[in-house]
């Protein structure tokens, strides 16, 4: 019974919608997705990679501040999205035997960040709009975000997998690497540019 819902898990749209999305399909509902995104965030003043200081637990998280100019918000979503792109591609480049398409890698990345419209979307709704730092309806706001992030997480694992055709600790291995790289990588460019 187990085995059944983990495989119809496994092959759920909602996880792995690669088999039937890739290509510049992927990339065009991606990149509306997230211009919505960066929108919303702008409007509700939800930074996903910008913080006063620069440790490890810094790298996955999120801020509240809304006196930021649009770009700043977008480029936060942009740069994030173009290095993980660039960094998953350069390890399927290095590590499969496949030939691999740029396009598919951009367009699964950037659909696999459209969970991230969650966080903003939920910050829209009056209660969540304006709080305290030390306040439930914040702790509400990061867990939603950090569930979020693990779709996202899931959907970049799968987008891989399949754009590179990879397995094993290959695949495991060079995916961890390349997000934490991006990530870090991401960070570094949004505290030279803001």
């Amino acid at each position: 019974m187990i085995s059944i819902i983990l495989t119809r898990m496994r092959s759920s749209n909602l996880y792995n919608p690669f088999t039937k999305i890739a290509g510049f399909k992927s990339f065009i509902i991606g990149f509306i997705g997230l211009l919505i995104t960066t929108y919303l965030a702008f409007k509700t003043g939800t930074h996903f990679k910008t913080g006063t200081y620069f440790n490890f637990r810094d790298l996955f998280g999120i801020d509240f501040a809304k006196d930021s100019d649009y770009w700043v918000f977008f480029m936060e979503s942009f740069s994030n999205w173009l290095f993980i792109s660039t960094f998953l591609y350069i390890s399927g480049l290095i590590l499969s035997k496949s030939k691999i398409r740029v396009i598919d890698i951009l367009g699964t990345t950037l659909l696999s960040l459209i969970p991230l419209i969650i966080t903003p979307l939920i910050r829209m709704l009056p209660v969540f709009q304006s709080f305290m730092h030390q306040s439930w309806q914040r702790d509400t706001i990061e867990g939603v975000y950090y569930i979020s992030l693990a779709w996202t997480i899931i959907l970049l694992f799968n987008a891989f997998k399949i754009s590179c055709n990879l397995k094993n600790e290959r695949l495991i291995t060079s995916f961890i690497i390349s997000i934490v790289l991006s990530e870090i990588c991401t960070k570094l460019f949004i505290k030279l540019i803001v």
